[in-house]
């Protein structure tokens, strides 16, 4: 408990300390931070502690085993009763005397000891001579271990011993059971169990007792210590034991029982070696699958036990690394991962989330391997699995709040670049495309409103003081006498200067109150008569240039518009058109239907425009503008900022002597 507070404590002062020296973010991304961190570090203990993922677990553990494949040792020979020897020899159980036999033949090579993994639990039903047969063989080799069973009956548990006589004269009694996990895996087995008390070794430490006391030594069964609550009718275990398999079935050296038996195998093959005997025959029911077993070929309890052996003697004693210590050192990746989070772009933190899941992968082989303790990654997995899409979520969510907050704050300000409403936008794009597509639009407004900016700075330093520059020249001309001009032709040149100046003022006063033009100025409006009082404005002008007007009306066109803001507007296109056309020429102004809008347009039959000349008067970034082109284009200025405003877009369709026609359209409002 103490240090399990002690690193709660560590924990959040790391917290803090991390999440002090990054006060920069915002509040709502620091506490979203820290609640993803404790929901993961909780889902992670509670899944260890309750073993949700234990079948992944499992799969890992299987996986790291390989790690502890090593080559047979030579003085492990196993006698396996396979299926050979029982065509050879006849229905099992063989005659006892055959058993007799064979472990005479292991006296006289001289086998280190003998664990002969049959069980002996009834007398030979032929004759009790072949009993006492197999007990002298037994005594007289001095160094056999037997097996012993646990059975479960209707009267309840008990033990299943061989017959008293070989009992007796059996060097040691152990027994032969290992656990089955819940996939149907052997994995593990007890050192020692028992009815009431756990005093019987498994057969594997009965046999190191022989053969190696002082290393058995290091494996001492744990007593109870209290004795009054010890049931003796419960089964008990004690001392749960890892097998670290050492490689597939059929890894030891073998030989065949009954050709042993028959003295067929000589009696070099098994001096000074430790002998296992059991059956390895299908049917015996004595195989089980193991992790090591692979395509369907289950390891016989005699290997098992082989396997259990070699491990205890080699002292390799798998443990399960404590719950507490597990979720420490996974909690310690994960803060180590959501802190690479919370600081990483997204392309890094993806390559920090796989080095995380391959160090959790490979958290099993280490462990298992340098410190022989077993950990369960899977809740780690899952966490780092599941933690960068939901993080990338939570950032992708702030981005787009970030972004449509942007996109609301343009849209709010007086003036602001873009244009239309959010509901301009087709409601099936992706949220976050759409709001970088919105972004994207107000950029190109930004870099567009930029050249208007200094076109409008040209415009103030050069055509403003132009005129004022002309006048002052006229008047210093005059006074000094260099001029042969007379009064005048003096004053009227004057008063032409004058009038560009005060046309010029009056052009940025309009295009400055058109930026400010907001929604409450719009009022209901109709189309076809502002444009014949525009039209009845400018008709003097084209009288003097000889040029024919026409109107062309689908009938009353009713819009939401400011009035005099559109009226200068068209001014404009239709003095453009008369400016740049020729005598003697037609120009059409139409207002036309199209479904849920109204088109007005100017076509004229002038010198027309390239297609480079299109984009400069569109404000698009293509070069500069000709000196021919400079009052169009401040002219289309205003006319761009008075249908931005208005939710449409000016278009040009021209090309070069042909002609030009310049329109747009508004929404229709009903009556």
């Amino acid at each position: 408990m103490k240090t399990a507070r002690t690193f709660f404590s560590g924990i959040a002062a790391a917290l803090r300390k991390f999440l002090s020296h990054h006060s920069g973010f915002s509040p709502r991304l620091r506490i979203e931070w820290t609640l993803f961190v404790i929901i993961a570090l909780v889902f992670c203990g509670i899944a260890l502690h309750n073993q949700w993922f234990w079948r992944v677990n499992y799969t890992l553990y299987d996986s790291a085993l390989q790690q502890f494949h090593r080559p047979p040792p030579d003085d492990i020979v196993i006698l396996a009763i396979d299926d050979d020897d029982i065509s050879r020899i006849g229905q099992w159980p063989w005659p006892r005397e055959i058993h007799a036999h064979a472990i005479d033949r292991l006296t006289e090579a001289g086998a280190n000891a003998v664990l002969l993994d049959i069980l002996f639990s009834e007398p030979d039903r032929r004759t009790l001579e072949t009993d006492e047969m197999l007990a002298d063989a037994i005594r007289r080799n001095g160094r056999v271990v037997l097996p012993l069973i646990h059975e479960q009956t209707y009267s309840g548990s008990r033990e299943r011993l061989p017959i008293p006589s070989l009992t007796h004269a059996a060097a040691a009694l152990g027994h032969i059971h290992s656990e089955l996990d819940p996939d149907g895996i052997i994995r593990s087995t007890y050192l020692f169990e028992g009815l009431g008390e756990a005093r019987w070794p498994h057969v594997s430490l009965a046999l190191l007792k022989l053969t190696h006391p002082q290393t058995a030594s290091h494996y001492p069964v744990a007593r109870s210590t209290e004795p009054f609550f010890m049931n003796i009718d419960v089964w008990q275990r004690q001392n749960w034991f890892h097998i670290p398999f050492f490689g597939p079935p059929g890894h030891f050296k073998s030989y065949s029982y009954a050709r042993w038996a028959a003295g067929e195998i000589p009696l070099d093959a098994v001096r000074d070696r430790i002998v296992f005997i059991g059956t390895t025959a299908t049917g015996l029911g004595d195989a089980h699958p193991t992790p090591v077993s692979g395509f369907s070929r289950p390891m016989s309890g005699v290997e098992i036990s082989a396997h259990t052996f070699e491990a205890l003697r080699l002292g390799l004693n798998l443990r399960m690394l404590p719950t507490a210590i597990s979720w420490m050192l996974f909690s310690l990746m994960l803060l180590v991962l959501f802190a690479a989070y919370f600081r990483l772009r997204p392309g890094p933190a993806v390559i920090v989330t796989q080095i995380a899941l391959l160090v959790g992968y490979y958290s099993t082989d280490f462990f298992l391997y340098y410190t022989q303790r077993i950990v369960q990654p899977a809740s780690f997995f899952l966490a780092a699995i599941l933690a960068y899409p939901l993080w990338s979520w939570r950032r992708l969510a702030m981005a787009l709040r970030f972004l449509e907050q942007e996109n609301l704050l343009l849209r709010l300000q007086p003036g602001a670049l873009t244009s239309g409403s959010p509901t301009t936008f087709h409601p099936l794009i992706e949220p976050v495309s759409r709001s970088i597509e919105t972004l994207r639009r107000t950029h190109e407004r930004l870099e567009t409103a930029r050249r208007e900016r200094e076109s409008f700075l040209s415009f103030l330093s050069h055509d403003m003081r132009s005129p004022q520059s002309s006048i002052i020249a006229l008047i210093e001309m005059r006074r000094q006498g260099h001029t042969h001009l007379t009064d005048e032709e003096c004053f009227e040149k004057i008063e032409h200067y004058a009038r560009k100046t005060s046309r010029l003022a009056d052009e940025f006063v309009m295009r400055a109150k058109a930026l400010q033009l907001t929604q409450a100025d719009l009022k209901e409006l109709e189309l076809t008569a502002f444009v014949d009082e525009t039209l009845d404005e400018i008709w003097p002008l084209a009288i003097k240039n000889n040029i024919t007007i026409h109107r062309n009306y689908d009938g009353e066109a009713f819009v939401l518009g400011h009035y005099t803001l559109l009226a200068r507007a068209l001014f404009n296109l239709v003095h453009n058109a008369i400016k740049f056309s020729p005598d003697c020429s037609e120009i059409t102004v139409s207002v036309i239907d199209e479904h849920n809008f109204w088109r007005v347009s100017v076509k004229d039959q002038g010198i027309g425009l390239s297609e480079e000349a299109q984009q400069r008067l569109l404000g698009l970034p293509v070069g500069h503008a000709l000196p021919t082109e400079t009052g169009l284009v401040l002219g289309l200025a205003l006319v761009r900022t008075v249908i931005d405003r208005h939710g449409g877009v000016l278009k040009i369709s021209s090309s070069p002597e042909k002609g030009a026609t310049f329109s747009f359209r508004l929404p229709k409002i009903g009556r």
